[in-house]
Protein backbone atom coordinates (compact mmCIF):
# COMPACT_ATOMS: atom_id res chain seq x y z
CA UNK A 1 0.00 0.00 0.00
CA UNK A 2 1.57 3.74 -0.86
CA UNK A 3 1.98 5.77 2.50
CA UNK A 4 0.36 8.83 2.50
CA UNK A 5 2.40 11.61 0.70
CA UNK A 6 5.20 9.09 -0.86
CA UNK A 7 6.30 8.89 -4.53
CA UNK A 8 8.44 5.58 -3.92
CA UNK A 9 10.55 6.62 -7.23
CA UNK A 10 11.97 9.73 -5.68
CA UNK A 11 12.73 6.84 -3.07
CA UNK A 12 14.59 4.26 -5.00
CA UNK A 13 16.57 7.04 -6.94
CA UNK A 14 18.13 7.78 -3.53
CA UNK A 15 18.70 4.87 -3.07
CA UNK A 16 20.65 4.47 -6.44
CA UNK A 17 22.41 7.54 -5.76
CA UNK A 18 23.18 6.13 -2.44
CA UNK A 19 24.90 2.80 -3.42
CA UNK A 20 26.93 5.10 -6.22
CA UNK A 21 28.66 7.40 -3.19
CA UNK A 22 29.21 4.12 -1.24
CA UNK A 23 30.77 2.21 -5.08
CA UNK A 24 32.64 5.93 -5.85
CA UNK A 25 34.50 6.03 -2.06
CA UNK A 26 35.03 1.87 -2.10
CA UNK A 27 37.04 2.24 -5.48
CA UNK A 28 39.20 5.25 -3.97
CA UNK A 29 39.84 3.34 -0.69
CA UNK A 30 40.89 -0.38 -1.60
CA UNK A 31 43.22 0.99 -3.82
CA UNK A 32 45.31 2.77 -0.80
CA UNK A 33 48.43 1.00 0.15
CA UNK A 34 46.86 0.31 3.73
CA UNK A 35 44.05 -1.80 1.95
CA UNK A 36 44.66 -3.61 -1.21
CA UNK A 37 46.57 -0.96 -3.10
CA UNK A 38 45.06 -1.89 -6.27
CA UNK A 39 42.34 -0.27 -8.39
CA UNK A 40 38.95 -2.02 -8.75
CA UNK A 41 36.43 -0.82 -11.05
CA UNK A 42 37.18 2.74 -10.96
CA UNK A 43 35.97 3.13 -14.83
CA UNK A 44 32.64 2.48 -13.67
CA UNK A 45 32.67 3.97 -10.40
CA UNK A 46 34.92 7.10 -11.02
CA UNK A 47 31.52 9.68 -11.27
CA UNK A 48 29.28 7.92 -8.77
CA UNK A 49 30.05 11.12 -6.48
CA UNK A 50 27.46 12.37 -9.21
CA UNK A 51 25.29 11.10 -5.93
CA UNK A 52 25.69 13.90 -4.47
CA UNK A 53 24.30 16.21 -7.16
CA UNK A 54 21.66 13.92 -7.44
CA UNK A 55 20.73 14.33 -3.60
CA UNK A 56 20.53 18.01 -3.50
CA UNK A 57 18.24 18.39 -6.84
CA UNK A 58 16.26 15.91 -5.15
CA UNK A 59 16.21 17.58 -2.03
CA UNK A 60 15.00 20.95 -3.71
CA UNK A 61 12.26 18.93 -4.98
CA UNK A 62 11.25 17.69 -1.51
CA UNK A 63 11.24 20.42 0.61
CA UNK A 64 8.74 22.63 -2.26
CA UNK A 65 6.78 19.30 -2.02
CA UNK A 66 6.56 18.96 1.75
CA UNK A 67 6.28 22.38 2.20
CA UNK A 68 4.81 24.34 -0.65
CA UNK A 69 1.42 25.03 1.74
CA UNK A 70 4.07 26.74 4.41
CA UNK A 71 5.12 29.56 1.99
CA UNK A 72 4.05 32.92 2.92
CA UNK A 73 2.98 31.42 6.28
CA UNK A 74 4.76 32.43 9.26
CA UNK A 75 2.70 30.62 11.40
CA UNK A 76 4.51 27.64 10.04
CA UNK A 77 8.23 28.13 10.51
CA UNK A 78 8.26 27.20 13.90
CA UNK A 79 7.03 23.24 12.57
CA UNK A 80 8.64 23.69 9.37
CA UNK A 81 11.99 24.38 11.02
CA UNK A 82 11.09 21.62 13.73
CA UNK A 83 11.05 18.83 11.21
CA UNK A 84 13.78 20.19 9.49
CA UNK A 85 16.19 19.94 12.88
CA UNK A 86 14.52 16.45 13.64
CA UNK A 87 15.36 15.39 10.02
CA UNK A 88 18.80 16.43 9.97
CA UNK A 89 20.70 16.67 13.35
CA UNK A 90 19.32 13.64 16.18
CA UNK A 91 20.65 11.15 13.84
CA UNK A 92 23.94 12.89 12.55
CA UNK A 93 24.42 13.51 16.17
CA UNK A 94 24.27 9.87 17.29
CA UNK A 95 26.53 8.68 14.59
CA UNK A 96 29.65 11.95 14.79
CA UNK A 97 28.86 11.28 18.95
CA UNK A 98 30.02 7.30 18.08
CA UNK A 99 32.85 8.15 15.77
CA UNK A 100 34.72 10.34 17.90
CA UNK A 101 34.33 8.51 20.25
CA UNK A 102 35.76 5.15 18.67
CA UNK A 103 38.77 7.74 17.36
CA UNK A 104 39.51 9.22 20.77
CA UNK A 105 39.89 5.40 22.25
CA UNK A 106 42.06 4.78 19.42
CA UNK A 107 40.34 2.75 16.61
CA UNK A 108 40.28 4.31 12.96
CA UNK A 109 43.23 5.09 10.57
CA UNK A 110 43.63 8.47 9.07
CA UNK A 111 40.47 9.93 10.98
CA UNK A 112 40.17 12.53 13.28
CA UNK A 113 38.03 14.53 15.96
CA UNK A 114 37.76 18.25 16.44
CA UNK A 115 40.78 19.74 18.46
CA UNK A 116 39.13 23.45 18.50
CA UNK A 117 36.16 25.26 19.51
CA UNK A 118 35.59 26.62 16.03
CA UNK A 119 36.34 22.73 14.90
CA UNK A 120 33.53 21.62 17.56
CA UNK A 121 30.96 24.12 16.42
CA UNK A 122 31.45 23.46 12.92
CA UNK A 123 30.94 19.71 13.90
CA UNK A 124 28.10 19.91 16.23
CA UNK A 125 26.05 22.77 14.19
CA UNK A 126 27.19 22.22 11.01
CA UNK A 127 28.54 25.27 10.07
CA UNK A 128 31.39 25.91 8.07
CA UNK A 129 33.40 28.27 9.76
CA UNK A 130 37.31 27.37 8.07
CA UNK A 131 38.29 24.36 5.67
CA UNK A 132 37.99 21.97 8.72
CA UNK A 133 37.37 18.32 7.59
CA UNK A 134 34.10 16.69 9.07
CA UNK A 135 34.93 13.80 11.72
CA UNK A 136 32.18 12.36 9.34
CA UNK A 137 33.35 13.48 6.27
CA UNK A 138 30.51 13.34 3.90
CA UNK A 139 29.08 16.01 6.54
CA UNK A 140 30.36 18.23 4.19
CA UNK A 141 27.20 17.96 2.04
CA UNK A 142 24.88 18.37 5.43
CA UNK A 143 26.58 22.46 5.46
CA UNK A 144 24.65 22.94 2.00
CA UNK A 145 21.51 21.39 3.03
CA UNK A 146 21.60 23.52 6.36
CA UNK A 147 22.13 26.43 4.41
CA UNK A 148 19.12 25.77 1.76
CA UNK A 149 17.04 24.91 4.69
CA UNK A 150 17.56 28.34 6.23
CA UNK A 151 17.08 30.14 2.96
CA UNK A 152 13.60 27.99 2.54
CA UNK A 153 12.54 29.08 5.67
CA UNK A 154 12.96 33.33 4.84
CA UNK A 155 9.94 31.70 2.00
CA UNK A 156 7.88 30.89 5.18
CA UNK A 157 8.10 33.63 6.98
CA UNK A 158 7.84 36.13 3.95
CA UNK A 159 7.08 34.98 0.32
CA UNK A 160 8.35 38.43 -1.07
CA UNK A 161 11.50 39.24 0.68
CA UNK A 162 12.19 35.23 0.51
CA UNK A 163 11.98 35.04 -3.54
CA UNK A 164 14.48 38.21 -3.23
CA UNK A 165 16.84 37.16 -0.85
CA UNK A 166 16.79 33.39 -2.55
CA UNK A 167 17.07 34.81 -5.96
CA UNK A 168 20.23 37.15 -4.48
CA UNK A 169 21.62 33.42 -2.91
CA UNK A 170 21.18 31.59 -6.57
CA UNK A 171 22.86 34.49 -8.54
CA UNK A 172 26.01 35.04 -5.96
CA UNK A 173 26.27 30.72 -6.54
CA UNK A 174 26.07 30.92 -9.92
CA UNK A 175 28.89 33.75 -10.10
CA UNK A 176 31.03 32.17 -7.82
CA UNK A 177 31.99 29.14 -10.03
CA UNK A 178 34.46 27.46 -7.88
CA UNK A 179 34.66 23.48 -7.26
CA UNK A 180 37.23 23.10 -4.59
CA UNK A 181 38.15 19.54 -2.88
CA UNK A 182 36.07 19.16 0.48
CA UNK A 183 39.13 19.22 2.16
CA UNK A 184 39.67 22.39 0.60
CA UNK A 185 36.18 24.10 1.00
CA UNK A 186 36.47 27.38 2.98
CA UNK A 187 33.00 29.46 4.41
CA UNK A 188 32.90 31.18 0.44
CA UNK A 189 33.20 28.62 -1.26
CA UNK A 190 30.43 26.37 0.38
CA UNK A 191 27.91 28.50 1.13
CA UNK A 192 28.46 30.73 -2.51
CA UNK A 193 29.18 27.42 -4.06
CA UNK A 194 27.38 26.40 -7.52
CA UNK A 195 26.10 23.29 -6.25
CA UNK A 196 23.88 25.31 -4.47
CA UNK A 197 22.09 26.11 -7.71
CA UNK A 198 21.19 22.25 -7.61
CA UNK A 199 18.32 23.17 -4.83
CA UNK A 200 17.01 25.78 -7.56
CA UNK A 201 16.68 23.13 -10.23
CA UNK A 202 14.71 20.44 -7.56
CA UNK A 203 12.52 23.37 -6.90
CA UNK A 204 11.96 23.51 -10.55
CA UNK A 205 11.19 20.23 -10.81
CA UNK A 206 8.34 20.10 -8.03
CA UNK A 207 6.87 22.78 -10.28
CA UNK A 208 7.09 20.91 -13.97
CA UNK A 209 5.75 17.96 -12.21
CA UNK A 210 3.10 19.78 -10.06
CA UNK A 211 1.80 21.67 -12.82
CA UNK A 212 2.96 20.08 -16.36
CA UNK A 213 0.62 18.14 -18.74
CA UNK A 214 1.54 14.60 -17.77
CA UNK A 215 1.55 12.95 -20.97
CA UNK A 216 4.17 15.50 -22.13
CA UNK A 217 5.99 15.57 -18.39
CA UNK A 218 6.51 12.01 -18.24
CA UNK A 219 8.89 12.40 -21.41
CA UNK A 220 10.79 14.21 -19.12
CA UNK A 221 12.71 10.81 -17.69
CA UNK A 222 14.07 9.56 -20.42
CA UNK A 223 15.05 13.10 -21.62
CA UNK A 224 17.42 13.26 -18.27
CA UNK A 225 18.59 10.34 -18.59
CA UNK A 226 19.77 11.10 -22.45
CA UNK A 227 21.09 14.33 -20.84
CA UNK A 228 23.70 12.19 -17.94
CA UNK A 229 24.92 10.22 -20.57
CA UNK A 230 25.87 12.32 -22.94
CA UNK A 231 27.67 14.73 -20.04
CA UNK A 232 29.07 11.90 -18.61
CA UNK A 233 30.66 10.63 -22.34
CA UNK A 234 31.87 14.48 -22.73
CA UNK A 235 33.51 14.68 -19.06
CA UNK A 236 34.83 10.92 -20.00
CA UNK A 237 36.38 12.89 -22.87
CA UNK A 238 37.84 15.26 -21.19
CA UNK A 239 35.07 18.01 -20.39
CA UNK A 240 35.80 19.87 -16.98
CA UNK A 241 33.42 18.85 -14.21
CA UNK A 242 32.92 22.60 -13.95
CA UNK A 243 31.44 22.81 -17.27
CA UNK A 244 28.74 20.00 -17.22
CA UNK A 245 27.65 20.23 -13.53
CA UNK A 246 25.18 22.33 -14.45
CA UNK A 247 24.12 20.50 -16.48
CA UNK A 248 23.96 17.07 -14.52
CA UNK A 249 21.42 18.96 -12.17
CA UNK A 250 19.43 19.66 -15.28
CA UNK A 251 19.36 16.16 -15.96
CA UNK A 252 18.41 14.97 -12.75
CA UNK A 253 15.87 17.41 -12.15
CA UNK A 254 14.42 16.24 -15.34
CA UNK A 255 14.89 12.33 -14.59
CA UNK A 256 12.88 13.27 -10.86
CA UNK A 257 9.91 15.33 -12.80
CA UNK A 258 9.61 12.57 -15.56
CA UNK A 259 10.06 10.00 -12.78
CA UNK A 260 7.56 11.39 -10.25
CA UNK A 261 5.13 12.12 -13.50
CA UNK A 262 5.35 8.10 -14.32
CA UNK A 263 4.72 7.11 -11.40
CA UNK A 264 1.05 9.56 -10.71
CA UNK A 265 0.12 8.31 -13.99
CA UNK A 266 0.70 4.13 -12.03
CA UNK A 267 3.45 3.49 -14.85
CA UNK A 268 6.34 3.31 -12.27
CA UNK A 269 7.08 0.02 -10.82
CA UNK A 270 7.06 1.02 -6.49
CA UNK A 271 6.90 -2.93 -5.69
CA UNK A 272 11.02 -2.97 -4.86
CA UNK A 273 10.84 -3.63 -1.72
CA UNK A 274 14.85 -3.56 -1.35
CA UNK A 275 15.68 -0.78 -3.33
CA UNK A 276 11.95 1.34 -1.37
CA UNK A 277 14.32 0.13 1.95
CA UNK A 278 17.76 1.44 0.57
CA UNK A 279 16.39 4.82 -0.28
CA UNK A 280 14.44 4.85 2.97
CA UNK A 281 18.17 4.17 4.70
CA UNK A 282 19.99 6.72 2.08
CA UNK A 283 20.93 8.92 5.03
CA UNK A 284 22.03 6.05 7.58
CA UNK A 285 24.23 4.95 4.62
CA UNK A 286 25.45 8.25 3.51
CA UNK A 287 27.12 9.03 7.26
CA UNK A 288 28.00 5.70 8.40
CA UNK A 289 29.48 4.46 4.65
CA UNK A 290 33.21 5.44 5.34
CA UNK A 291 33.68 4.20 8.56
CA UNK A 292 32.10 0.60 7.93
CA UNK A 293 34.02 0.51 4.30
CA UNK A 294 37.26 0.56 5.88
CA UNK A 295 36.15 -1.84 8.71
CA UNK A 296 35.07 -4.35 6.58
CA UNK A 297 38.16 -4.07 4.00
CA UNK A 298 40.18 -4.55 6.87
CA UNK A 299 38.62 -7.85 8.42
CA UNK A 300 37.96 -9.36 4.80
CA UNK A 301 41.54 -8.56 3.82
CA UNK A 302 42.79 -10.08 6.87
CA UNK A 303 40.25 -13.33 6.15
CA UNK A 304 41.68 -13.42 2.67
CA UNK A 305 44.81 -14.06 3.93
CA UNK A 306 44.07 -17.30 5.72
CA UNK A 307 41.32 -17.89 2.72
CA UNK A 308 42.30 -16.46 -0.29
CA UNK A 309 39.65 -14.96 -2.33
CA UNK A 310 40.16 -12.59 -5.41
CA UNK A 311 40.32 -8.74 -5.49
CA UNK A 312 36.78 -8.22 -7.03
CA UNK A 313 35.36 -10.48 -4.37
CA UNK A 314 36.35 -8.26 -1.55
CA UNK A 315 35.13 -5.53 -3.22
CA UNK A 316 31.60 -7.16 -3.53
CA UNK A 317 31.53 -8.06 0.13
CA UNK A 318 32.22 -5.09 1.40
CA UNK A 319 30.11 -2.98 -1.07
CA UNK A 320 26.82 -5.47 0.19
CA UNK A 321 28.17 -5.63 3.94
CA UNK A 322 28.07 -1.86 3.72
CA UNK A 323 24.51 -1.05 2.47
CA UNK A 324 23.45 -3.77 5.11
CA UNK A 325 25.37 -2.24 8.09
CA UNK A 326 23.77 1.49 6.82
CA UNK A 327 20.11 -0.39 6.59
CA UNK A 328 20.54 -1.88 10.15
CA UNK A 329 21.49 1.21 11.41
CA UNK A 330 18.44 2.90 9.89
CA UNK A 331 16.16 0.16 11.09
CA UNK A 332 17.74 0.04 14.49
CA UNK A 333 18.73 3.86 15.20
CA UNK A 334 17.29 6.39 12.59
CA UNK A 335 13.45 5.20 12.50
CA UNK A 336 13.15 4.61 15.76
CA UNK A 337 14.66 7.84 16.82
CA UNK A 338 13.31 9.79 13.78
CA UNK A 339 9.38 8.53 15.13
CA UNK A 340 9.81 9.04 18.53
CA UNK A 341 10.74 13.05 18.12
CA UNK A 342 8.23 13.60 15.49
CA UNK A 343 5.76 11.74 17.77
CA UNK A 344 7.20 14.49 20.63
CA UNK A 345 7.17 17.20 18.27
CA UNK A 346 3.60 16.62 17.13
CA UNK A 347 1.78 16.20 20.18
CA UNK A 348 2.83 19.90 20.53
CA UNK A 349 1.68 22.00 17.89
CA UNK A 350 -1.73 22.77 16.63
CA UNK A 351 -3.21 20.58 14.35
CA UNK A 352 -2.47 21.84 10.76
CA UNK A 353 -3.14 20.89 6.59
CA UNK A 354 -1.57 17.72 6.57
CA UNK A 355 -0.78 18.18 2.97
CA UNK A 356 1.70 20.05 4.02
CA UNK A 357 3.97 17.26 5.44
CA UNK A 358 5.00 14.60 3.08
CA UNK A 359 6.48 11.51 4.13
CA UNK A 360 10.05 11.81 2.15
CA UNK A 361 13.03 11.87 4.03
CA UNK A 362 15.36 14.53 3.30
Amino acid sequence: MKRQGQLFSLQQGRGIAAMAVVLFHLSIMLALPRYLGQELFSDYTWRGNLGVDFFFVLSGFIIVFAHNHDIDRPDRLRNYLGRRFIRLFPVYWVYVGVFCTLVALGFGSGATIPETWDQWISTIFLVRLDKFTFPIAPAWTLVHELAFYLMFSLLIANKRWGIIIFSMWMVACFMVREYPEFEDMTPWTAYFSPLNLNFLVGMLAYLGWKHGRQNIVKWAFPAGLLLLATLYALESKGAAYAHVQLGYAVAFGLAITGAATLETARQWPSKLAVLNLIGDASYSIYLTHIAVLGLLAKILIKISEYAPMPAELIFLLVFIGTIICGCLAHLIVERPLISMLRLHFSAKQPIIDQRSHGAFKS
